[in-house]
């Protein structure tokens, strides 16, 4: 589809982030915003920036976590633009800790937030859809949805979950009309750590990357690459292009793809290659958890 001023696009969790440089990379083509978050302030600020950029924004707050607050929401957007065209399940939260270390309230505030939410937008988003003759389910899942990473379990699980949702909703809605899409990030230089409880994840990852170098001199070992840390313009540019050429799966960071492929087709030879990285985190982990 091309993105144009009569498609009508709502974003959760786009107060921040990818969210928010999504709504305005959409919002100079001159797309109408449902834009969708629970810091109201903040997204009041995005839907001002949007109608600054060219589009047409409403802002509402909302709680993805509950079915009716995300329905309601949805409806409500759907009443004011008329019609929904595109739902991108944006909104995420993270956990920074190892598997030990996690509490059940996280475990299952981290599902709420990833996956639950998933079921609330879309199903409230599927009646609008198929009246319209058609539409798209963009769900924002992560590398961490195919790579196994350390003091990120919870999020791991939660994001593999997402790339599960996305292809059975996918196989369910065949012909219908209706696409189900999973954008796949690495790294994105973001506010993440202001929705990571537990420290920050930049900087643990900053701290495996270099010690994780040294550790593979040290035995040497060559390090595999890693993909490079890309900004939240750069990720939405490539999911604006992807709402328009839509594809069952979307990597948007370099080399990411291949690095899933490799630890799904032989995971014994990709885990090893991941041990300095991994010594290296942990080692991270262990005095971050110290500092606390």
């Amino acid at each position: 589809m091309n993105v144009t001023a009569e498609t009508v696009i709502v974003i959760s969790g786009a107060s921040s982030g990818i969210g928010r440089a999504l709504a305005l990379a959409l919002a100079r083509k001159g797309a109408r915003l449902g834009l969708l978050a629970r810091r109201i302030d903040r997204l009041n600020d995005v839907a001002n920036e949007c109608r600054d950029a060219g589009g047409s924004a409403v802002a509402i707050e909302c709680d993805v976590t509950k079915r009716e607050s995300f329905a309601s929401s949805i409806d409500t957007i759907a009443q004011h633009f008329g019609a929904i065209d595109v739902l991108v399940n944006n909104a995420g939260r993270g956990h920074h800790a190892y598997v030990e270390d996690t509490p059940d309230e996280q475990i299952e505030n981290i599902f709420r937030v990833n996956v639950f939410s998933l079921w609330y937008g879309s199903t409230a988003a599927i009646p609008h859809m198929r009246a319209r003759g058609g539409g798209l389910i963009v769900n924002i899942s992560s590398l961490a949805g195919k790579v196994g990473y350390p003091a990120n379990a919870a999020y791991v699980a939660a994001k593999h979950a997402v790339i599960g949702f996305s292809r059975a909703l996918r196989a369910e809605l065949a012909e219908t009309g209706i696409d189900v899409m999973t954008v796949i990030p690495a790294g994105v230089a973001t506010d993440w750590a202001d929705v990571v409880e537990g420290g920050s994840m930049l900087d643990l990852f900053t701290y495996e990357r270099e010690r994780g170098e040294a550790i593979a001199r040290e035995r040497d070992v060559e390090m595999p690459a890693s993909p490079r840390l890309l900004n939240a313009d750069e990720v939405a540019a490539m999911i604006v292009d992807a709402i328009e050429h839509p594809q069952p799966e979307v990597y948007t960071h370099p080399g990411s793809r291949e690095m899933a492929l490799a630890a799904e087709c032989d995971a014994a030879a990709f885990e090893q290659s991941q041990v300095p990285n991994w010594l290296a985190n942990r080692e991270g982990y262990l005095k971050s958890k110290q500092k606390r």
